[in-house]
Formats: C-alpha cells, sequence, structure tokens
C-alpha cells in the first residue's frame, strides 16, 4: 500500500499553503524540514483535493467556511468550528463549499503522542465534530499554544506540546462520545456499519451488492433499502466511490500503467477499467493522471 510520507502530503497540497504565515510554520521556505510534527495554516479557495493516501495523522481545525472531507468511503461535512482527525493509510480528499476556508493543521507521526488507546478509539470513530463557541475558543488556544512552543528551542518544548496535543486528542473524544457514536444502536445501524467495514475489506474483488449481500446473509433488495435509507445513497453508489477513489490515488501516486491498475482493482482488462472510469469521473484515466500530475 503506498503511502505518502509528510514532505510528499506537504509539497502536494502546497497551492494551499501561505507563502508567509502568520500562523504555524512556513512549509514552503525552502529550508523547511518536516519533523515528527508540523503545525500550519491553510487558506483555501474553492479548491478540490485529489485523494491522498498518508502515513501520518492530520488534525484539521477549521477556523472559517467549510468542505466535504471524504475518508475512504465515508463522506463528512466540516463546518466552521469544527474539528476532524484523519488517520494514518485512509483514503482521503476534500471538496470547498465555501469561497474561502480557513484552517489550522497539525501533522504528526503515528508514535507521536504516545497514547495508543487514544489514537485507537480515533481510528475507529472518523467522524468530524462542531464545537460550542466556548470549546472552540479553548481548541484554538491549545492550537496557538503548541505553535509557540514548537517554535521555541527549549529543552522540553517538543514534550510540552506533545501533553498540549493529547488534551487536544482527549477533547475531541469526549465530542464524539457526545454524538452518540458508542449509543446502542439499531439494526440497520449494524448492517450499514458491517457493510461500510466490509467494503473496505473486499472492493478490490467484490463490486456487486450481491456480494455483500451473500457475505451478511442478507438478500441484495433488502441490503440496498437499508442502506439508501441510512446513509442517503444506494449500496452500489458506495461500492463504486469506494474504487473510484483507489483508481484516482493510484493514478496520481503511482507510476503504475492504466492496465496494471485495472489488474490490481480486478477489472477484465484495461478497457473494461476506462469504460468505467470515465463514467464516473467524466475523463479517462489518462486524462485524470495527466490533469493532477504533481
Amino acid at each position: 500500500m503506498e503511502l505518502l510520507s509528510m514532505s510528499q502530503a506537504l509539497e502536494r497540497y502546497r497551492q494551499i499553503h501561505l507563502e508567509t504565515p502568520a500562523f504555524g510554520m512556513n512549509v514552503l521556505s525552502d529550508d523547511f524540514r518536516p519533523t515528527d510534527i508540523v503545525i500550519l495554516q491553510s487558506n483555501s479557495q474553492r479548491k478540490e483535493g485529489v485523494p491522498v493516501r498518508c502515513d501520518f495523522y492530520t488534525m484539521v481545525f477549521c477556523l472559517a467556511g467549510g468542505s466535504i472531507r471524504y475518508v475512504n468511503q465515508f463522506e463528512y461535512t466540516i463546518n466552521a468550528h469544527s474539528l476532524h482527525l484523519l488517520p494514518p493509510g485512509s483514503i482521503h480528499s476534500f471538496r470547498d463549499t465555501f469561497d474561502t476556508t480557513e484552517y489550522y493543521v497539525i501533522l504528526f507521526e503515528k508514535d507521536f503522542p504516545g497514547e495508543t488507546a487514544l489514537l485507537a478509539f480515533h481510528d475507529r470513530h472518523l467522524e468530524s465534530v462542531d464545537l460550542e463557541p466556548s470549546l472552540f475558543g479553548r481548541v484554538k488556544e491549545l492550537f496557538e499554544e503548541i505553535e509557540r512552543e514548537l517554535k521555541k528551542s527549549d529543552v522540553d518544548s517538543g514534550l510540552y506540546a506533545k501533553h498540549l496535543l493529547d488534551l487536544i486528542l482527549l477533547i475531541l473524544k469526549r465530542e464524539k462520545l457526545k454524538l452518540g457514536s458508542d449509543a446502542p444502536r439499531t439494526r440497520s445501524d449494524v448492517i450499514c456499519s458491517r457493510f461500510l467495514s466490509l467494503l473496505e475489506e473486499h472492493f478490490k474483488t467484490m463490486k456487486r451488492v450481491d456480494d455483500y449481500a451473500a457475505l451478511l446473509d442478507l438478500t441484495p433488495k433488502y441490503l440496498s433499502e437499508t442502506v439508501k435509507a441510512n446513509l442517503g445513497n444506494s449500496a452500489l453508489h458506495y461500492i463504486h466511490k469506494r474504487i473510484v477513489k483507489e483508481a484516482e490515488y493510484l493514478l496520481v501516486y503511482t507510476p503504475r500503467t492504466v492496465g496494471s491498475i485495472a489488474e490490481t482493482l480486478n477489472f477484465h482488462d484495461a478497457s473494461q477499467f476506462t469504460k468505467f472510469f470515465k463514467q464516473k469521473v467524466g475523463k479517462s484515466p489518462k486524462q485524470y493522471r495527466i490533469d493532477n500530475a504533481g
């Protein structure tokens, strides 16, 4: 599985980083080298990012505006005053929904916080949370305190920043729990959750609703109706969306041929894959690769 390092991801999204940021690190500077934690400010104007899969955590704190974040087969609305954590290995992209969107962003390596149980919770619960005004102010202060510590040369600055990050992660966990993510779920909730989990496991080899219905011991009709009622789109929509996201990632970040990608995603041949991709994306795999060349 191809994963982007912090340097590669920063280079890929350099268009949304500020040249002379008032907050955070100047990641566009020629002498900038990312370490185990990076804090920065991003401004985005009606941008749409191609899917990325990174080898580190990304914490997105939205100050103004908003976007849609696509994480694996899930879709989240990111509002102003919201906080979202993206785990390593997930494939994600974004689409701005406002003319101008402003973020504070923290990138950190998997072993930086040291809070494995806390991170394991967030790996299972990917939702964004909207912060009420006083809590938004508190989290903003924590981001800004982390920034000040990381700009110091004190011996314990990194350790202090780590504890501040742990506090944000704990606040985020509490807010997620308030959403009822651990509350008792209905049968349809369980079916949809299991379907999405199975999809992440089998999307490269299973492309029909019937395949997942069989794994869940349900009829295809019942699975389709349940997913549509709970998630807003058909089961086939989510299957196709996950395949497309993987294809987009492989086209942009690997040198694989279209034929090789078709084989990886278990299409009969490059022609079948090209037809599918063009139908879903509106352009051929080759053209998509050219348009999104870094």
